[in-house]
């Protein structure tokens, strides 16, 4: 009988040994696909594990449940933006105002990149207070590590009029976290989709003026990032806070 008659017996799908850094990081990258194109509500560790190619064991291996990886995405999110802004700040030329604006900036883009609005549908669930309060700690230690040689260099330069570096600098975190509640909480109760944006970039639009006020800087030095797209994730923001709630 011909070699070429012999049956060959079927190639097996050789699994594929990652790093478990590696795998991590590729199953929250899965997941975070997912959770942009059908939403975190819908998104499931079944979608996950089939378009990652692996067994359900492997998952909670990584992950103790679903909403343990949605925590850890969330928090890979807040460690990606205050690397950026550190960077941002770094490289920035200029004097203090030009440093903080570019900070501001790579804060906004790396928002828009990243869908932040996204994460945010997910953090400002009722059930994950005790969770947001706890990023927030961390990442309001992460925020003045950026912010306090920013605010320090923009004194000593006089491009900001400042009676208290720590102090100025304890006010616009107030603003960056607390300030951001609080317009939640307020967006939370309108009554259709177009006062809820409506508030949400007036809400944006307060806290940037103020900021302005409160650093001693002239009107119109920080511009609210809003256009269409963000305007448009604050639309999906909207369908996702609410649509949940019905």
């Amino acid at each position: 009988m011909a070699a070429s008659d012999v049956t060959k017996p079927a190639t097996r799908r050789r699994r594929v040994t990652k790093h478990p850094d590696v795998r991590r990081e590729e199953l929250l990258d899965i997941a975070w696909e997912l959770c942009r194109s059908d939403g975190f509500e819908t998104m499931s560790v079944d979608q996950v594990t089939q378009v990652a190619g692996v067994a359900k064991g492997t998952f909670y291996h990584y992950f103790a449940s679903k909403d343990a990886m949605l925590e850890q995405l969330v928090e890979r999110f807040g460690e990606g933006l205050f690397d950026q802004l550190s960077a941002a700040a770094a490289s920035a030329t200029g004097n203090g105002l030009d440093h903080l604006k570019a900070v501001m900036d790579a804060a906004g883009s790396y928002k828009v990149e990243k869908s932040d609005i996204s994460y945010a549908s997910f953090l400002y669930q009722p059930g994950n207070l005790a969770l947001r309060h706890r990023l927030f700690a961390a990442w309001r230690k992460r925020a003045r590590e950026v912010l306090l040689p920013v605010i320090s260099d923009g004194q000593a330069d006089g491009s900001l009029h400042v009676a208290s570096v720590e102090g100025a600098t304890d006010i616009v975190l107030l603003l960056w976290f607390e300030a951001a509640d609080q317009l939640w909480e307020r967006a939370l109760g309108t009554h259709d989709i177009d006062e809820f944006v409506n508030t949400m970039i007036a809400g944006a639009a307060s806290v940037y003026q103020a900021q302005e006020r409160i650093l001693g800087v002239p009107e119109g030095s920080f511009t609210v990032p809003i256009g269409p797209q963000v305007v448009e994730l604050t639309r999906q923001l909207y369908h996702t806070t609410f649509d949940r709630k019905q």
